[in-house]
């Protein structure tokens, strides 16, 4: 009897687990039909009026700057639109791809081996070191940013490290909102 209770509940937590599952992926589905399909140009449109002028990435990078800088091959792509500073001083950069569907995880983990070297690695001014550590993958269906944004007002920089990355996180928000804005129904 005790065996067969043993069974009755194993059994019992496939099925649950089995329900779980497959609720999430109804899940899933549901989030990627709520998801507009919509050029990355309108999305860094939005971006960049969320910002106004301190929207600082100034310089367009072609197919073979985003494959070196980022790790991100074209061909995973159906269309991107990758900007950072022209002045090695900024570190503000906007990356918006809407990557093929079979090729959304090497997208994703390109972006984030990008902002590991940035955080672990390269040299920066002291307030880009921080600023950094608040920059952050995004993915939504097959769209996929790297965001890098904001101004630190003076006033915060003066009250340190902590206080400069709350406020840098709050500034990557905006434009977080901003996509979620313009790529949800």
């Amino acid at each position: 009897m005790k065996r067969m209770n043993k069974i009755m509940s194993l059994v019992m937590v496939g099925i649950m687990a089995f329900s779980l599952t497959a609720c999430s992926s109804k899940k899933d589905d549901q989030v990627a039909e709520d998801i507009k399909d919509v050029a990355v140009s309108e999305i860094q449109t939005a971006v960049q009026e969320a910002y106004g002028d301190s929207y600082l990435p100034s310089m367009d990078y072609d197919a073979e700057a985003l494959e070196s800088i980022f790790g991100v091959k074209e061909d995973w792509c159906e269309e991107y639109i990758a900007q950072g500073p022209m002045m090695s001083a900024h570190v503000d950069t906007f990356v918006a791809i809407k990557a093929k569907e079979e090729n959304v995880q090497e997208v994703v983990d390109a972006l984030n081996s990008h902002r590991d070297y940035l955080i672990n690695d390269s040299m920066q001014y002291p307030v880009n070191q921080v600023k950094i550590q608040a920059s952050r993958v995004e993915q939504i269906g097959n769209y996929v940013f790297f965001i890098l944004l904001g101004e630190i007002p003076m006033e915060v920089e003066e009250q340190g490290d902590e206080a400069i990355l709350e406020a840098a996180k709050e500034q990557v928000q905006i434009a977080v909102d901003a996509i979620n804005g313009v790529l949800t129904k």
